[in-house]
């Protein structure tokens, strides 16, 4: 066995003597890794035009998508303020009302009395906070006013708000009777 070992050693040592002189230097150039990899001028052009081209491609993905998220947000809140002042109206047995202006892009929340007028704005509301793009296109309800009210037994006026974006996208609120609020989204 001690033979076997010295044999091992003798092959080491041989090895490492292998290495010296002007030769053995190049091959152990060769063999150090360079602790810094630089990337060429060309390598790095390459990587600024391909992020350029996956930039010009993504960005028009990704101002629809988030136009079409801001419209949606803005109809599901419009939807969750009818279903509050439905609920407030048949707690408080007093009468409630919204007023769209679609001129304005705002709605109104309104209290009235037990039988309705006159009525006190409690909160003016902006879709503005969802995106300039995002606006009120319409709003009709029964009798062609753009006003819903609920009485005190959460019976609504019916009709519906249509909301719209810079892409052609919809929204539509839809309102029945029974206060109860439906929201279809067509994008674009």
């Amino acid at each position: 066995m001690n033979s076997r070992m010295e044999t091992m050693d003798e092959k080491a040592y041989s090895s490492e003597r292998s290495l010296r002189g002007p030769r053995g230097k190049r091959i152990a150039k060769k063999n150090v890794k360079h602790p810094h990899k630089v990337f060429t001028l060309v390598e790095l052009l390459l990587i600024i035009v391909l992020i350029a081209i996956i930039a010009t491609i993504a960005i028009p993905f990704y101002s629809g998508y988030s136009s079409n998220t801001n419209l949606k947000a803005a109809a599901k809140h419009i939807q969750a303020d009818l279903l509050e002042m439905k609920e407030r109206a048949m707690a408080e047995g007093t009468m409630y009302r919204i007023t769209f202006d679609a001129r304005r892009n705002i709605y109104t929340i309104e209290r009235g009395t037990e039988t309705g007028a006159p009525y006190t704005a409690i909160e003016v509301k902006s879709l503005a906070s969802f995106g300039e793009d995002v606006g009120i296109f319409s709003a009709v309800f029964d009798g062609g006013f753009p006003t819903i009210t609920f009485g005190e037994k959460g019976i609504a006026t019916t009709g519906r708000v249509v909301l719209t974006n810079s892409r052609g996208s919809t929204a539509t609120i839809a309102a029945s009777v029974s206060g109860r609020t439906y929201v279809q989204v067509n994008k674009q």
